[in-house]
């Protein structure tokens, strides 16, 4: 999982192109001003000719010719602020972003443009800075079009992955947060772009809690198996029991993630609970996909794939009996392990069945992962808006809340899924 979380910023940061962003701002400016600016004749013929090396796509003549008219003497303002503009379009077509901002700056603080003007050049200096790889430089003058504009999504993105390729990843997260609270703010979908950037800000910082928030939303609105395998790292306890770890191999199983490995140990913890209809159905789903039986661990797959068998061939035959002593009993715990037993054969219906009246009796240790249980039957019966509920059932207190939120985020994908 970190391998792909130090890639996650990657894709955002790499599709970020800087420099068409520049040209597409300081075009309009650079021609506009050639029209209505005039500008003396000692200034205008050597400038002619540079527009025209220009529009031939001479960039070093071009800027030769430019630099030529700079240093003529006694020009009025406008004559350099006209002559400053092209320096910093030709650098640009150059891509001496360094030096295009340099000019930028001297501009600025010449006060040569517009004030209308400014926050767009503020802008225009942020990207420069940022294809220059001068990262400072391109937060400070981000930051200031930002107190302008905070609004701009497109700003607050580029801002919040500079800060991250500064390393500064307190301020790459809050400046991303910031971002996806302006975009709901303005009722514009979050990008999965965004998320991605928060995500890998949290990583660099080990937040753990955060991270699996963030996780979260890119499951909802995004799914993957790669988010839901980066998930899966967080979404395990230590303090998990036996039934509980197998809740969370059963959802790994549902999003076809599950290895040899998990495979084998989902069989054994379901022979440890006295639920082998479990076991005999994972071992015989690996055996049939060539996951097991093969290696160096055939003979031992192979015996536990026969104990698993014998042992839910004799449990199927004395599960009507045991659920009938079980409905004697004053307490539901007898009635909740029938649930899981039928819940192991692939008989949903009953073991949801045996789950209510459990719950019913009460006497109940663990409701939570009954919770979970019955959502699960109720979601391969098809049955999408009761198997929700029941996911919702587990309190936000409760140490299985993650995997219940992680389920119901499955139940929506499927329903999805189902949708389209």
């Amino acid at each position: 999982m970190n391998s792909y979380l130090r890639k996650c910023i990657q894709v955002s940061v790499l599709g970020f192109c800087a420099h068409t962003l520049i040209l597409n701002t300081l075009i309009a400016p650079a021609v506009a001003a050639e029209k209505t600016e005039k500008v003396s004749p000692k200034v205008g013929k050597p400038l002619k000719k540079a527009r025209e090396l220009m529009a031939e796509k001479k960039w070093q003549e071009a800027l030769a010719q430019t630099k030529e008219v700079a240093a003529i003497p006694n020009k009025t303002p406008n004559e350099e602020a006209i002559i400053n503009e092209m320096l910093a379009y030709i650098m640009m077509n150059l891509k001496d972003y360094a030096g295009a901002a340099a000019t930028y700056e001297k501009m600025l603080a010449g006060n040569q443009f517009k004030p209308e003007e400014v926050p767009k050049r503020l802008r225009s200096l942020s990207q420069l800075y940022l294809s220059a790889k001068n990262y400072p430089k391109s937060i400070q003058y981000g930051e200031a079009y930002l107190k302008v504009d905070g609004g701009d999504l497109e700003a607050l993105r580029q801002v919040g992955e500079t800060y991250y390729l500064n390393n500064d990843f307190p301020k790459a997260e809050a400046t991303a947060q910031t971002l996806l609270q302006t975009a709901q703010r303005k009722n514009v979908k979050v990008e999965e772009e965004w998320l991605k950037l928060l995500l890998s800000a949290q990583y660099k910082q080990d937040k753990k809690g955060a991270i699996v928030q963030t996780l979260e939303r890119l499951l909802a609105n995004y799914p993957s198996d790669q988010y839901w395998s980066n998930m899966f790292t967080y979404a395990s306890d230590s303090s998990f029991s036996d039934r509980q770890i197998m809740i969370y191999l059963r959802l790994l199983h549902e999003r076809g993630l599950m290895e040899a490995n998990e495979y084998i140990e989902m069989a054994e913890l379901s022979l440890a609970v006295n639920s082998p209809g479990d076991a005999k159905a994972y071992l015989e789903e690996g055996f049939s996909k060539g996951i097991l039986g093969v290696g160096e661990q055939k003979a031992r797959e192979s015996k536990l794939l026969n104990l698993a068998k014998q042992q839910a061939t004799e449990d199927v035959a004395t599960l009507g009996t045991l659920e009938k002593e079980a409905l004697a009993k004053p307490t539901g715990e007898a009635l909740i392990k029938i649930g899981e037993a039928y819940l192991g054969h692939g008989q949903f219906r009953n073991a949801i069945s045996a789950f209510e009246q459990g719950l019913k009796k009460g006497g109940i240790r663990n409701q939570d992962d009954i919770y979970i249980n019955a959502g699960f039957a109720h979601l391969k019966l098809g049955e999408t808006d009761k198997a929700i509920k029941s996911f919702q059932s587990v309190p936000a207190t409760s140490k299985l809340a993650l995997m219940a939120r992680l389920w119901t985020i499955h139940a929506n994908s499927l329903a999805n899924t189902i949708a389209k």
